[in-house]
């Protein structure tokens, strides 16, 4: 055992000593980590961390190298998918241009061989023509020979008919073609008969030729034999007998010897029913009308326009009403207007005498503006009643000046024609004026002119009103609040263009005609520190202008202009009076008070405008670009152009109200924003004397305008939003039907414009001499439209009773009877039409077609993944 044992220890050893080297070799390579971490050193364990650093440190970058390898492959599969697909685009192109070849080959054949059918057809058709045609015969005994037969056949398995026309000769027999014509189309003849188109047997020995009668279409119908055993009627027999030879088509009798009612239902039979269907004119109507394509208007009108329109209605609203209040324009020329309009007492303290006694005499009263009538009403209506206004004796009581600041001047400006000279004014009766200017013991007739113009307006100065215009304003220096004078000089004419430099004088229009800034000008001073001197130098000053007539029978219109600023209201107001003098003495008064602001950017509140109306260009600008885009799109899409977007309701209203908005915003900024008001208060007190009046009748109307423009931009912003209901079917079908209905009232207004022309021209003709609302064509047409409304004028019938009857019961009938039926009877045709041919279906607004109709597709796309995905989480 010991031998053993000895013997087998070297290779114990060794096997030993192998394990021992293995393990060490491990030890090395982990660094001794199965030791006992009792009998490691220090410096053993510090290598180990950072032994286990490095292994980490070497897994982080494996990883991140992992990352930029695996992106780098996804960025190669995206190159390679884009040049799959080059690749796949450039075989298809490929693909294209070799058979490119081919299928223009297929298309000129196919061409070739539609051409080469067409021809036939035309081949056909005139081989056809010649082979039926017959020789005209040139004898006047010559006998009508029948050559072609048309047979007609219905096969009991179909509805179609065919016709073959047949060539027969003079011996052919019914037989003869009943059998052929069976033998074309594959049936017995055994089982059919020929029959005439009066529904009338054919005999097989009869000729063919005798069957027909005179006047009867030579065509017959194969049709099946009928099992009956009924005799036929005695008619039957007498229609199917042959013609006879002889020289007149009639019997001793003098009837016809052909079936007349034979041929009444060849006829019937030939129009296929039309002369019936004709007497039902909606089915008939229908069968000719063309399919109408369905509406894609839905597709169109959005919820974001929607939104946007009705914003844009909103700020329209508000800034309208927030810069014009209601009533507050109107009431602050209706203060300015009961002054000027009342009745005044001459050299009377009390200014309301003859408002509280409307009995007086005119010689104690001044005559109301609008009652004034006379050259003598218009020197006392200056004489008493502005002087009364302006400079009011009384100061107890409330007069103009104690609501409104009086700002400046009032302007008296004279507009005068030339003396004639003999007669050179006369259009059409010179001689006869010159007969009556010789023979009369007056020293002068003449004729002066109508109207003013640059060849009948006086230019030549008062100089004796001038001379003493220079004398009173020398000596009224001193005191400037107590001048009441202006610089003006009346007696010196001023062009129109000087007025409207220097003193901002516009055109004025009267009842009678317009009239420039040009003329003889007087200014006064409205607020004075002693109006009881103003009231004594301004009387004197127009007696003398009265006795150097200034006005006189040659004056044409006489304005008198001011303006004044209200306090409660912060509103000015230019206003003018207008006395317009006819050749015939008569005097018309007229006057205008126009509320306004000289600068519209000063507070808070203006400015807060300003900015809504710089959100309004926005709104338009979209409007304009993307609202105009879309919708051209949308006509292109139709396969129609897309300027018909433009001459469409919607088109036309979207340019009009980006027009106005962008009109209203600059027309404002450039008008009412330049000049600050205290410097219109400067201009318009002249408190150093030096410009004078100044005039606001011009911007006073800019004023205005503007707001007209903004209420044609609401018209067609109200326009546009009713589009936006054809979402609904009803609203749908009456839009329709309104735009079918235009067409037809375009072409009916052609047929009662002329008719109410001739009743306005013959309105004129009967009351132009004696009423004033017939005065003129324009006031005959309103009064005209105020009569169809039934304000009809008592005047009329009290001057014509007979005429002013008979044309108000025409008109009435005219318009009752007549247009209103028309104008009810196309819209209710044009609605008949739209809702049988209309091809939109009523469709239902449910949730679904809501969400797909108000939301975008990207956010129905992500409602459907998010709502699919929770539905597929459930489910698991």
């Amino acid at each position: 055992a010991s031998g053993g044992d000895q013997g087998g220890s070297p290779s114990l050893r060794s096997a030993m000593n192998a394990i021992k080297e293995a393990i060490d070799e491990e030890d090395e390579w982990d660094g001794d980590l199965d030791q006992d971490p009792d009998l490691l050193q220090s410096h053993q364990v510090e290598l180990a961390r950072l032994r286990i650093r490095q292994l980490t440190h070497e897994r982080e970058r494996t990883d991140d190298y992992e990352k930029r390898l695996t992106r780098k492959l996804q960025k190669l599969d995206a190159d390679l998918a884009a040049r799959r697909e080059e690749v796949e685009g450039l075989q298809r192109s490929l693909l294209l241009e070799r058979n490119k070849f081919q299928e223009e080959y297929v298309s000129e054949r196919r061409e070739r061989e539609t051409k080469a059918a067409t021809q036939e057809d035309r081949i056909r058709e005139q081989l056809t023509e010649v082979l039926y045609q017959k020789a005209k015969s040139t004898g006047k005994t010559a006998t009508f020979e029948l050559d072609t037969v048309l047979v007609s056949f219905v096969s009991p398995k179909e509805s179609f008919r065919y016709n073959l026309a047949f060539r027969i000769d003079g011996g052919t027999t019914i037989l003869q073609l009943r059998n052929s014509a069976c033998k074309y189309w594959g049936v017995s003849p055994d089982n059919f008969i020929l029959r005439t188109m009066a529904n009338n047997k054919c005999q097989d020995d009869n000729k063919v030729k005798e069957c027909f009668k005179q006047g009867e279409i030579a065509q017959l119908r194969l049709e099946m034999k009928r099992a009956s055993a009924e005799p036929p009627l005695e008619e039957e027999l007498k229609a199917i007998q042959p013609k006879r030879k002889t020289r007149a088509g009639r019997n001793k009798g003098g009837k016809p010897k052909y079936n007349a009612e034979g041929v009444d239902k060849i006829q019937k039979f030939g129009d296929n029913y039309a002369s019936q269907l004709k007497k039902m004119g909606g089915i008939y109507f229908l069968l000719k009308l063309r399919d109408i394509k369905p509406s894609e208007h839905a597709a169109k009108i959005k919820l974001r326009d929607i939104i946007v329109y009705t914003a844009l209605v909103a700020l329209t609203f508000y800034v309208y009403c927030a810069r014009r209040p209601t009533g507050e324009a109107y009431w602050c020329a209706r203060g300015i207007e009961d002054y000027l309009l009342t009745s005044m007492p001459k050299d009377r303290p009390m200014i309301n005498w003859c408002i509280e006694d409307p009995e007086l005499s005119t010689s104690q009263c001044v005559p109301g503006f609008k009652d004034v009538k006379t050259h003598a009403d218009v020197w006392d209506w200056l004489n008493y009643t502005l002087p009364g206004i302006f400079w009011p004796m009384n100061e107890i009581r409330p007069n103009l000046a104690t609501y409104n600041k009086l700002l400046g001047y009032f302007n008296i400006r004279v507009q005068n024609v030339k003396m004639p000279m003999g007669t050179e004014f006369c259009s059409n009766n010179a001689e006869l004026v010159e007969s009556f200017d010789n023979a009369s013991n007056e020293s002068f007739v003449a004729c002066y002119a109508r109207t003013i113009d640059k060849d009948s307006e006086r230019t030549s100065d008062f100089t004796n009103i001038s001379a003493y215009w220079s004398n009173v304003t020398e000596v009224d220096g001193g005191d400037l609040a107590a001048v009441v004078r202006g610089v003006a000089d009346p007696g010196k004419w001023r062009s129109a263009e000087h007025n409207r430099e220097h003193h901002g004088i516009g055109n004025i229009a009267g009842t009678l005609s317009s009239y420039d800034a040009s003329g003889f000008s007087a200014e006064y001073r409205m607020t004075i520190t002693k109006p009881k001197n103003g009231t004594i130098d301004y009387r004197a000053d127009l007696e003398l202008f009265r006795n150097h007539r200034w006005i006189d029978v040659t004056t044409r219109a006489v304005i008198v202009s001011f303006t004044a600023y209200n306090y409660d209201y912060d509103l000015w107001t230019a206003s003018d009076f207008l006395f317009e003098f006819t050749p015939s003495g008569d005097v018309l008064p007229s006057f205008t008070v126009k509320p306004f602001r000289p600068r519209v950017y000063e507070t808070r509140e203006e400015l807060t405008h300003t900015y809504i109306d710089y959100a309004r260009l926005c709104i338009g600008i979209y409007i304009l670009v993307f609202v105009g885009f879309f919708e051209r799109q949308h006509k292109v899409r139709n396969h129609k152009a897309g300027f018909y977007y433009h001459i469409s309701l919607a088109g036309i209203t979207d340019l009009g109200m980006v027009a106005c908005m962008f009109c209203t915003a600059v027309w404002r900024t450039v008008a009412f924003q330049q000049t600050p008001t205290w410097r219109h208060m400067e201009l318009a007190q002249d408190a150093e004397r030096v410009n004078g009046f100044r005039s606001y009748r011009f911007e006073a109307e800019q004023f205005n305008d503007i707001f007209r423009v903004d209420g044609m931009m609401m018209v067609f912003v109200m326009y546009r939003m009713i589009s936006f209901f054809r979402l609904n079917h009803t609203v749908y079908l009456l839009w329709h039907a309104m735009g079918e209905a235009v067409k037809m009232l375009v072409f009916f207004a052609a047929i009662f414009l002329p008719a109410m022309t001739g009743y306005v021209i013959i309105s004129h003709a009967l009351f132009g001499a004696y009423l004033p609302e017939f005065t003129t064509l324009s006031a005959t047409c309103v009064s005209s439209f105020r009569l169809l409304a039934g304000d009809l004028s008592p005047q009329v019938l009290d001057r014509d009773i007979v005429w002013g009857i008979t044309s108000a019961a025409a008109l009435y009938l005219f318009v009752t009877f007549f247009l209103t039926n028309a104008f009810a009877a196309i819209l209710l045709d044009a609605y008949y039409v739209v809702r049988l041919t209309s091809a939109q279906p009523n469709e239902k607004w449910n949730g679904s077609r809501f969400r797909s109709w108000a939301l975008p597709g990207v956010c129905i796309s992500i409602f459907q993944a998010i709502w699919s995905e929770g539905t597929t989480e459930g489910r698991d």
